[in-house]
């Protein structure tokens, strides 16, 4: 027996999921799809243990997380029960600056792009289905776009996680001497962090940098 939840605020999305996910399936298997948009709920699917005569796959998009998304998946990491279950990440072309922090930080995890031609998805289930060991899952247009990143050399593309997490800070309304004080983090380091990352994104000041945040992680 298969179980399929998804997490998603976007219901098209989940009805396109849905479709795609039973056409994957051989005829005869029993199958249970449900979608939420419920992080709660979310959360207790991947807390709980999975018995051995049933497999769990727990789909997530990323967008729909609390806004702070850092330590939303620091908690997904926390709780997620691995045996008998799958969880898979689902992201969207924005998201892709932030994809080797995300595979850092969820390396258990499966990456399925949210724009996938539908005969890809197919594909990326297929997989999963063969899926040996500890091996990860990528859809077929995430492959392809990382590895078109990597040979034009575009080192401006991704986000660490040092970055990500002192963003959400200064999303907060925090001054860089508040986050210093809160964490025992020296404030030149803290400094020296933010510059380095508008420097590379090639902007001048805060609001430039929390519009080009709010692209990546509406």
């Amino acid at each position: 027996m298969y179980q399929c939840l998804l997490f998603d605020k976007n219901i098209y999305f989940s009805q396109g999921i849905k479709t795609a996910l039973l056409n994957s399936f051989e005829e005869g298997k029993d199958v249970f799809y449900s979608a939420t948009d419920d992080y709660g709920y979310f959360l207790e699917n991947l807390k709980k243990k999975v018995k051995d005569d049933c497999r769990m796959w727990v789909f997530c998009d990323l967008d729909s997380l609390p806004q702070e998304r850092f330590r939303a998946l620091n908690v997904i990491k926390d709780v997620y029960q691995h045996e008998n279950k799958k969880l898979i990440i689902v992201l969207s072309k924005h998201n892709m600056p932030l994809f080797s922090t995300l595979y850092t930080l969820l390396p258990d995890a499966h990456w399925l792009l949210k724009s996938e031609e539908v005969k890809h998805i197919k594909s990326f289930f297929l997989g999963l289905f063969e899926k040996k060991g500890n091996e990860s899952r990528f859809s077929f247009s995430l492959v392809n776009d990382t590895r078109n990143k990597l040979r034009s050399g575009d080192v401006n593309y991704t986000i660490s996680s040092h970055e990500w997490w002192l963003i959400e800070e200064l999303l907060k309304g925090k001054s860089l001497s508040e986050i210093s004080d809160e964490v025992g983090v020296n404030i030149r380091r803290l400094s020296y962090v933010k510059r380095l990352l508008m420097k590379r994104l090639n902007i001048k000041n805060n609001i430039a940098l929390f519009e080009v945040v709010k692209e990546i992680i509406p």
